[in-house]
């Protein structure tokens, strides 16, 4: 029975730590995710910019600029 308990406390330990390092690795994400959108956004005004002054906008721009939901991913492309 006391070796039961010791695993278990030992796998609790372990599960705690994996949990901790899967919120820290969340959190770095959507850090991420925020600088991504800021660019995102810097990137748009940019290409408005360039657009009014009569300056066609690359198609890698545009591309990037699409929801991320709509953009094919790479394995798509392929087909």
């Amino acid at each position: 029975m006391a070796e039961t308990t010791q695993r278990l406390r030992a796998m609790r330990g372990d599960n705690a730590q994996l949990m901790e390092a899967n919120l820290s690795l969340l959190m770095e994400i959507r850090e991420a995710d925020t600088v991504i959108d800021a660019l995102r956004l810097k990137l748009r005004a940019q290409c408005d910019a360039m657009e009014k002054c009569g300056i066609p906008v690359p198609g890698n721009f545009t591309e990037l600029l699409a929801p991320i939901q709509l953009r094919p991913t790479p394995s798509q492309q392929k087909r």
